[in-house]
């Protein structure tokens, strides 16, 4: 029977390991292993952590569920390719995640730049795991080419969800995305957030240089920060105008009351009627 069984070594070389960088790594393994079985598919399962030996701190661990010879033999080509010192993030396959492979990279964060740890897949020689090394290095490149952050001017819109007086910070509530934005604002500018809030519901526009992590944005450094105008009444008729053959031969009122007293099927024909 097909085992998933991973040889995980700390500290090598050595004797002995601070206990907070064990419980670090042992945090990020963990982490990496659940992603790990939920990108392959594999059922609900404990890894068990065994095998302990001292010196250099080394153990073993493995994946305890149920799941068939050829998942598991899957899963360890996966382990293979993910521990490949050459893998990219654009060379993964068999449904692993850039979000699993950076986190897989985060188990050499909390070790020093002089150190690493020594990662070996036991395949079907319980012995002799084939042992690769993940440095702290090896970590940031992986984190460099998977999380790419942007410096962009720009701005949102939003509602002011909180202000923290002692940080010069407040918190936005994208409208478009309903993200929260961290706005960091000049001392200068406190009265004027502060008048924003008057308002609870009141709606602003924030613009300044904004923070882009992954298409999402982090934080914003807030050069200008007014009130988004209300609706006056007549805005909407503004628009009306613009092109002047949109409704064809009927006024706007004309076009509106046909569009609302025909179905989608009935204004399809409609629209094919006028067109022979």
């Amino acid at each position: 029977m097909a085992q998933l069984r991973v040889k995980i070594e700390l500290n090598k070389g050595r004797h002995g390991i601070p206990i907070h960088k064990l419980a670090q790594v042992a945090e990020e393994a963990e982490k990496f292993f659940q992603m790990f079985a939920e990108d392959l598919g594999l059922k609900k399962g404990e890894w068990i952590a065994d095998n302990f030996t001292n010196g250099s701190l080394s153990f073993d661990t493995n994946y305890v569920g149920t799941a068939p010879d050829p998942l598991i033999l899957t899963s360890q080509k996966a382990f293979d390719l993910i521990t490949d010192p050459s893998t990219s993030p654009d060379d993964l396959k068999y449904g692993i995640s850039k979000k699993t492979f950076l986190q897989f990279a985060r188990m050499a964060a909390p070790v020093d730049a002089d150190d690493s740890v020594h990662i070996g897949l036991y395949n079907g020689q319980p012995d002799m795991p084939k042992m690769r090394e993940l440095t702290k290095q090896r970590f940031i490149e992986i984190e460099k080419e998977i999380i790419q952050t942007i410096e962009q001017y720009g701005g949102v819109q939003g509602i002011i969800t909180a202000l923290f007086k002692d940080s010069n910070t407040f918190w936005i509530r994208e409208l478009s995305t309903g993200n929260i934005v961290s706005c960091i604002f000049p001392l200068s500018m406190y009265t004027l957030v502060w008048k924003m809030l008057e308002s609870k519901d009141a709606v602003v526009n924030v613009e300044g240089w904004k923070i882009v992590t992954n298409g999402r944005v982090e934080h914003l450094k807030v050069t200008t920060i007014t009130p988004s105008p209300e609706y006056q009444e007549g805005d909407l008729e503004q628009f009306f105008g613009c092109d002047t053959n949109f409704t064809g031969n009927l006024s706007t009122e004309e076009y509106i009351d046909d569009l609302r007293g025909e179905n989608t099927e009935n204004y399809i024909e409609h629209l094919t009627d006028k067109d022979e």
